[in-house]
């Protein structure tokens, strides 16, 4: 591990310190505008625990940062000249998204320009974090949800029907004897993805050592997700045909929500424990 010397404590402390205040100036258009997305979706709540676990990483690179000699790409330069670009022009035309991938870019290309590629290696996994905090757009995230509605929709239908409850689906709204259940967006599995997404990228970082490990958890994720509100959807549909239980509001469907993510995380760990073990076996 790279041990740190003065001039590096001397680096850790004041270039951190003046390109923050150099980036909050700059940008502090654009951090206003992703700070009221998040307060302003339930999508992104996780974003202020997130926030914390990317600096502690950045945090814990350092000494391996403060090793880095200070090489001025050229490559991150001109990627950092396109970042500000572009985000001038997002600034003028009030284009939220692409105000917030040009400052995500703008922070690339500079860490690039001063670390070089090896500086962007070591703060990989925080940039992913962090690019996984912009919102989608509204346009994208229909696109994305909407086809997830009805894929939930017409596998809880199944579930139900091999179950022996009568059931009757048009689009993302299912009809039983008793009542209707509708399949909005927050049951489409989306919100839960996003979370589980970013949960497992830092499960890989914290507990697992190999590239590939870490991409399958992550892409486990996504049928974790899907999973999970399926079981949600046909839970609230049988406990009602069976029990006359609503669990389509109040506090009893918040907290089928927190059961059913908590069968999420129990998801994820057991993948992670198959994972370490491949992992343990092939060292």
């Amino acid at each position: 591990m790279p041990t740190l010397t003065a001039t590096m404590k001397n680096r850790l402390i004041f270039l951190p310190l003046v390109a923050s205040a150099l980036f909050i100036a700059a940008y502090y258009p654009a951090l206003q505008i992703l700070v009221k997305k998040w307060m302003g979706s339930e999508d992104y709540s996780h974003a202020f625990i997130t926030l914390p676990i990317i600096f502690y990483i950045v945090w814990t690179k350092r000494a391996a940062l403060a090793a880095c000699q200070v090489k001025y790409s050229f490559l991150g330069l001109a990627m950092l000249a396109v970042a500000t670009l572009f985000y001038i022009f997002a600034l003028l035309t009030q284009v939220h998204t692409i105000i917030l991938l040009a400052m995500l870019m703008a922070v690339i290309g500079a860490i690039a320009y001063v670390g070089g590629v090896r500086a962007v290696q070591l703060l990989l996994t925080p940039i992913i974090l962090f690019a996984f905090l912009i919102p989608i757009p509204e346009q994208l995230y229909i696109q994305i949800t909407s086809p997830l509605q009805l894929k939930v929709s017409h596998i809880s239908e199944v579930v139900v029907q091999a179950v022996g409850v009568p059931i009757y689906r048009e689009g993302n709204i299912m009809a039983t004897p008793l009542k209707s259940f509708e399949v909005v967006e927050a049951c489409s599995g989306m919100r839960s993805m996003m979370t589980l997404l970013t949960l497992s990228i830092v499960m890989g970082y914290f507990l697992l050592s190999k590239n590939a490990s870490k991409l399958v958890l992550a892409a486990a994720s996504v049928p974790t997700a899907i999973f999970v509100n399926i079981v949600r959807v046909v839970s609230m549909i049988l406990l009602y045909h069976f029990f006359t239980l609503d669990l389509t509001d109040g506090a009893f469907h918040t907290l089928l929500g927190m059961t059913t993510f908590g069968i999420a995380l129990i998801t994820l760990y057991g993948i992670h424990r198959v994972l370490e073990l491949c992992e343990t076996r092939l060292k």
